[in-house]
């Protein structure tokens, strides 16, 4: 029972935190003053390629 839940919590976070990053990667920053360069692995997450 406790394992299922655990599971259950996982998926639900790991779908919020793929959302989160498909906004993320989809936006840019509002600091002019310094902004990073994004990681190459953070665009599979943008809508045009």
């Amino acid at each position: 029972m406790k394992s299922k839940i655990a599971k259950s919590v996982a998926k639900g976070t790991a779908s919020v935190l793929n959302a989160v990053l498909r906004a993320d990667a989809n936006s840019t920053s509002c600091i002019i003053m310094h902004q990073p360069k994004a990681p190459k692995d953070l665009e599979k997450f943008r809508r045009t390629k």
